[in-house]
C-alpha cells in the first residue's frame, strides 16, 4: 500500500501489526494521518474488523472521509465516539437493561436541572432544605447535585460509597430518585450512555463476547482524554480476546480534569494492564517554528519543527486595561487584513482565518464590542451537541417532535404546557386558545410524520411558517432553524440504511447530524476547551494575567487543578499555525467593580525573553 508524505517515525507506527502500543503524539504531529493510514493498511491486510474510537464528532468525520467509502472499510472499520459506539450497542440490547423501548437521550443541561429538581420536590426531607435556601445557594445545591450524579457513574463506585465522602450526604438518596425519573420518562442521559453498556459487558458474558470476536484492532485517539468509565469499557470489551490496542495521545493536552479525565488512563493503566509498547510521535507539521520554540519552552519539551521554511509570529503585548487589550487586538485584526497577503499564510489574509481564545467566556466582552463597533463578523464557536433551537414555533415543534417518539416523556409535555400556557397539549380545541394557536398545525404535522415522509412534513411546516404572521427577524430565525433541522435529516439518512425517527432524534442529541460542510462566516471566538481539535493560521489569545489564565481557582487548589491550566495554554498556542499573539492587561474591572491590578500569566514569564513586547 502507498503511504503519502509519512515521516520515518510515522510510517514505522503504520506498519505496526498486532500487540498492544501508547503512542506519545505531540500536537500537530500528524496523528490523525497516522492511525488513518495505519487502519488503511490493517483494514487490507487482515480480516478482522477495526474499531476507532475517537473524542469528538468533527475527529471522527475526519478519519472517515481520509478513509474512503470502499467495501472493505464500510464492511471492517467503525469510526465514531464513545458515545456513538455505545449507542449503536444500545439500540439492539436495551431490553437485556430492562428497557421496554429503546430509551431516549435527555442532552440538554436544563433537562437535567429540571430532572433534579423534580427528584428534590418528590421528597419532603429534600425540598424543606431546598426551600429554604436563597437563590445562589439553590443554584449551588442542584449543580452539586448534578455533579455527584455523574462523579458516580464515572467513577464507577456506588452511590453510598460516594457520600461519605460528600458533605451533602443526602445526594445519595437523590441520585437514585434522580435514576427513577429518568427511567419513568423512557430516558437516559449522556454518563448512562457508556455506563449502561459497561454494565453489559461486565453483567453478560454472552454479549461482551459477541463483541470481542467481532473486532480484532482498536485504535483510540486522543486517549489523554480518558475518564476512569470510558476506560473500564474498553477492558470490558477487550476482555482476554482483544490484544491488539493503539492508544494516541499527548498528556500536555490533557485538560478536561474537571470531567474526570486523566492521562494516567493511557500513561499507567494501559501500559500496565495491556503491556503496552511506548513510541514517541514528537514532530510538528502544523506550527510555524516561532509557535513551536514558544511551545517548546512552555512545557520545557523538544518537539522538533519538520521541514520548516515557514519563521511565522509569535508576540506577547501588555495593554493598561481591557479595553486597551481590546483595541489593540481589532487594530492588529485590521492591519493584518488590509495586508490581503502575507509570505507565510496560504491565500488571502481574511476573517475565517483568524481565531480570538480566552480561558473564559466573560473575558471576551470588550473584545465583542470593538468588533461590534468597526463592524466586523465573528461567531462563537459551540461546544455543545444537538439543536438548540431559538425561535418559538420550533421550540414547539420539538417539543411536540419529542412527545410523538417517546410518549413516556412526561419532562417535555410538562415544557409544552407551561410554554402554550395550557393542561391538554393534545386536544386541538385547547391549543387554539393557547398562547401559539400555530401549535394547532404544528401537532397535526408532527402527528403524521413517520421516517419516510419526514421530509415531506418539513415541507408543510415551510409552507406554514411562510404563510404566518411573524415578525421579519422571527420568520427569517424560523425557517433558518426549520433548515438546519431538514439539513440534519439528510445528514442522517445518508449515515443510515434503514432510518428511524427514534435513531434521527438519538444521533441529533449526539451530534452526529451536524452538517461538518456548514461554514461559519467571521472570525471565531472560542474558549480554550472549546477550541480543541481545531486550528486557525492566526491566533489572538487574549486576557493572559496571573488570576484569570490560570484561573484563580486553580491557582488556589494547586496541584493537579495547576497543571491542567498550563496544559490549557499549550493548548491555546498550539492552535495558531503561523501567527501568534498573546495578549494581557495590567488592570482588570472586578465583578464588584474595582479595577484591580494584573501580572503576566505565570505560564509566560518564561517566554519574555524571546519576544519583543
Amino acid at each position: 500500500m502507498s503511504k503519502i508524505n509519512l515521516s520515518p517515525k510515522q510510517e514505522s507506527i503504520v506498519d505496526l501489526d498486532q500487540g498492544a502500543y501508547l503512542i506519545l503524539a505531540s500536537a500537530g504531529s500528524g496523528k490523525t494521518r497516522v492511525l488513518t493510514e495505519r487502519i488503511k493498511r490493517l483494514s487490507d491486510s487482515n480480516n478482522g474488523k477495526i474499531l476507532a474510537i475517537t473524542f469528538t464528532n468533527k475527529a471522527a468525520t475526519e478519519i472517515k472521509e481520509r478513509l474512503g467509502t470502499s467495501e472493505k472499510i464500510n464492511k471492517n472499520v467503525f469510526v465514531g465516539t464513545f458515545h456513538s459506539f455505545c449507542q449503536s450497542i444500545l439500540e439492539l440490547r436495551f431490553k437485556l437493561l430492562g428497557y421496554n423501548r429503546m430509551p431516549h437521550i435527555f442532552e440538554d443541561d436544563s433537562d437535567r436541572l429540571d430532572l433534579i429538581k423534580q427528584a428534590i420536590k418528590s421528597v419532603p426531607f429534600f425540598e424543606k432544605i431546598y426551600e429554604n435556601l436563597d437563590p445562589k445557594k439553590k443554584n449551588e445545591y442542584t449543580y452539586n447535585a448534578l455533579q455527584f450524579i455523574s462523579t458516580v457513574k464515572r467513577e464507577i463506585v456506588l452511590p453510598e460509597e460516594l457520600a461519605k465522602n460528600s458533605e451533602n450526604k443526602e445526594y445519595q438518596n437523590l441520585y437514585e430518585t434522580y435514576q427513577d425519573i429518568l427511567k419513568s420518562n423512557n430516558a437516559i442521559d449522556f454518563d448512562d450512555i457508556i455506563r449502561l453498556v459497561y454494565e453489559l459487558f461486565t453483567n453478560n458474558d454472552s454479549v461482551a463476547n459477541l463483541y470481542r470476536k467481532a473486532y480484532s484492532f482498536v485504535c483510540i485517539d486522543e486517549c489523554q482524554d480518558l475518564n476512569k468509565l470510558q476506560y473500564f469499557l474498553l477492558k470490558s470489551l477487550c476482555g482476554n480476546f482483544i490484544k491488539n490496542v493503539m492508544m494516541v495521545g499527548d498528556p500536555n493536552q490533557s485538560i478536561y480534569g474537571f470531567n474526570g479525565s486523566a492521562s494516567s488512563f493511557m500513561q499507567k493503566d494501559f501500559v500496565m494492564d495491556f503491556q503496552a509498547i511506548e513510541i514517541s510521535l514528537d514532530e510538528n507539521y502544523r506550527c510555524s517554528k516561532s509557535v513551536i520554540e514558544a511551545s517548546n519552552t512552555l512545557m520545557n519539551l523538544d518537539v522538533e519543527a519538520i521541514n520548516y521554511v515557514i519563521e511565522g509570529i509569535f508576540q506577547i503585548h501588555h495593554a493598561d486595561n481591557e479595553i486597551e487589550e481590546a483595541k489593540y487586538i481589532v487594530n492588529k485584526i485590521k492591519e493584518l487584513t488590509s495586508l490581503k497577503l502575507h509570505n507565510d499564510i496560504e491565500g488571502e489574509i481574511t476573517y475565517e482565518k483568524m481565531s480570538i481564545l480566552a480561558r473564559n467566556k466573560f473575558v471576551f466582552k470588550y473584545v465583542e464590542e470593538f468588533l461590534d463597533k468597526e463592524g466586523i463578523p465573528y461567531y462563537f464557536k459551540s461546544g455543545n451537541v444537538g439543536i438548540k433551537f431559538s425561535s418559538n414555533s420550533m421550540k414547539i415543534f420539538d417539543l411536540f417532535f419529542r412527545i410523538k417518539i417517546n410518549p413516556l416523556d412526561k419532562l417535555h409535555q410538562k415544557k409544552l404546557e407551561d410554554m402554550l400556557k395550557i393542561k391538554d397539549t393534545f386536544n386541538s380545541s385547547e391549543l387554539l386558545n393557547s398562547k401559539f394557536p400555530i401549535s394547532v398545525k404544528i401537532k397535526e404535522i408532527i402527528t403524521n410524520c413517520t421516517i419516510d415522509n419526514l421530509h415531506l412534513q418539513i415541507d408543510l411546516l415551510k409552507k406554514l411558517f411562510n404563510e404566518s404572521i411573524f415578525e421579519d427577524d422571527e420568520k427569517k430565525l424560523t425557517l433558518d432553524e426549520l433548515d438546519d433541522f431538514s439539513n440534519q435529516l439528510i445528514q442522517y439518512k445518508k449515515q443510515n440504511l434503514k432510518p428511524t425517527l427514534d435513531g434521527f432524534k438519538s444521533a441529533i442529541a449526539l451530534g452526529l447530524t451536524n452538517n461538518s460542510n456548514r461554514k461559519d462566516i467571521g472570525i471565531c471566538l472560542s474558549t480554550v476547551h472549546t477550541m480543541k481539535g481545531q486550528e486557525s493560521e492566526i491566533v489572538f489569545l487574549i486576557g493572559m494575567d496571573d488570576g484569570t489564565f490560570p484561573d484563580f481557582r486553580a491557582i488556589n487548589k494547586g496541584g493537579e487543578e495547576l497543571q491542567q491550566e498550563k496544559n490549557n495554554t499549550y493548548v491555546a498556542f498550539t492552535r495558531a499555525k503561523r501567527f501568534l499573539y498573546v495578549t494581557y492587561p495590567k488592570k482588570r474591572l472586578m465583578p464588584w467593580g474595582d479595577y484591580k491590578p494584573r501580572t503576566i500569566s505565570r505560564y509566560l514569564k518564561l517566554l519574555l525573553f524571546q519576544v519583543p513586547n
